[in-house]
């Protein structure tokens, strides 16, 4: 099931430039985070669970689970079924991964009975699948989904400057978590690199790394400790992500909207996950050093102006002391 392609003349940089940016929404439409379990037209949920799928696996051992694809619509639809794997995004949100991208977990280890499903109209139709553990699995907490991916929705053509003819295919994407448990030693670990911060305007942002070195899915938050500083006494609130998957990198945010306009101090971070709870420390030294410098020119410029002043003041009464007394010495000469 191909969507038609993108269709282009070629005509220099304008064309090069439009193929680039409809490739990179068409992979938008049909890859990264699938869209709700169930969008009104069609859906996919678990036939035994309210949400998602749990399982919990030995290594070298399967299960058997059943998910139910619902088509709302008046008419019969054949759908696109594939298992993939879960991902973490930099947003700190869960999502399935793309078809085309590598799978080494969930994905690969779910087997459907076939890759295209169709669904009569206003039905629900039932989709048996299994989950073989290889042997040898290491322990912990790995993610996944299933997929069900409808025919591409043609675009319309439209053309640029009359040059290029493009054209945008809409594929629709749902899927349903599953969530495996490898039984093992579970080791939660959650490590933090430096915390570092940049100015805008008036705000401060700062920047905190986390990876999930461990083999458990984690949740952590963070606070954001800035009481020492001069009117800033106050604590902020990292963006909280929704879940970390093991291995995952991701970097929390504390955005301070009204920054003080000079600050010498530091700020200390407090992070809290199943892990336990760790800390991170940065120095803040920031100042309006254009205002500051233009200021100190501006008071150098006074202070030159000044001496100068002076100067010229302690000159030109010299001078006239020099006339007065050139003028008393005058009668006297004329008088010899």
């Amino acid at each position: 099931m191909t969507s038609p392609p993108v269709r282009a003349r070629p005509h220099g940089p304008l064309r090069a430039a439009l193929m680039t940016a409809v490739l990179a929404l068409a992979l938008l439409a049909s890859a990264g985070q699938a869209a709700a379990v169930d969008s009104g037209t069609l859906g996919i949920r678990p036939a035994n669970e309210s949400d998602f799928f749990h399982l919990s696996l030995y290594p070298g051992a399967a299960a058997d689970g059943t998910a139910i694809v619902s088509n709302h619509t008046q008419t019969p639809v054949t759908l696109l079924n594939y298992p993939v794997d879960g991902q973490s995004t930099p947003q700190g949100t869960f999502a399935l991964a793309a078809q085309s991208d590598a799978r080494s977990g969930v994905g690969a280890w779910a087997q459907l009975n076939a890759d295209h499903i169709t669904v009569p109209a206003n039905s629900d139709l039932t989709v048996p699948f299994r989950i073989s553990v290889p042997a040898g699995t290491p322990p912990g907490d790995y993610a996944g989904g299933l997929i069900i991916q409808s025919p591409p929705v043609q675009g319309q053509t439209t053309k640029v400057n009359g040059d290029t003819a493009v054209r945008l295919d809409v594929i629709q994407r749902q899927g349903v978590r599953i969530y495996l448990n490898v039984a093992g030693t579970a080791v939660k670990s959650l490590q933090h690199g430096d915390m570092s911060w940049q100015q805008s305007g008036d705000a401060l942002t700062f920047t905190l790394p986390l990876k999930n070195t461990g083999n458990t899915i984690l949740h952590p938050s963070a606070k954001l400790d800035i009481s020492g500083w001069v009117g800033a006494n106050t604590q902020l609130t990292f963006d909280t992500p929704e879940s970390m998957l093991p291995g995952a990198n991701l970097d929390l945010h504390a955005k301070l909207i009204q920054a003080p306009l000079i600050q010498a101090g530091n700020a200390e971070a407090t992070i809290t996950s199943e892990a336990g709870t760790g800390h991170a420390e940065t120095t803040i030294n920031y100042a309006p050093w254009l205002l500051i410098i233009t200021g100190l020119l501006v008071v150098l410029a006074a202070l030159y102006g000044s001496w100068r002043m002076v100067r010229f003041v302690r000159r030109a009464r010299r001078a006239i002391a020099q006339v007065s007394a050139n003028e008393r010495e005058a009668p006297q000469s004329a008088v010899r």
